[in-house]
């Protein structure tokens, strides 16, 4: 017997200038961030423009350290862009990953996606 789900796990969408890419598991890991790294690419390709990029992370609980190098990656190919990426939602342990790394000196944190936007 196997589960279906209606919920895609890696979702992209732009309005309004803004990508926002969801990542809608409990663990992501590098091949995953791959895979909507170049999902935000093609966002941003058929979207030209957008100055912002948020990455909803609020139903990811493990991220490998593997994950990380693939997410400075990702903010380093935002920011040659001239685009910000925001981390949305991103949990408490997932936080101290951040502070410990002291990436959270690198990326740039909100609390939600509409936080994301407003500031």
């Amino acid at each position: 017997m196997s589960e279906t789900s209606d919920e895609t796990p890696l979702t992209v969408e732009h309005a309004d200038g803004v990508i926002i890419a969801r990542a809608k598991m409990k663990m992501v890991d590098d091949g995953t961030l791959k895979t909507l790294s170049v999902m935000i690419d093609q966002a941003n390709d058929a979207n030209a423009g957008a100055g912002l990029v948020v990455l909803d992370l609020s139903s990811v609980m493990i991220m490998p350290s593997m994950a990380l190098g693939q997410l400075l990656q990702l903010v380093n190919k935002c920011g040659a862009r001239r685009q910000t990426l925001k981390l949305a939602g991103v949990q408490p342990q997932l936080r101290r990953v951040f502070a410990i790394t002291r990436l959270d000196q690198v990326f740039q944190f909100a609390d939600s996606v509409e936080a994301a936007k407003l500031g």
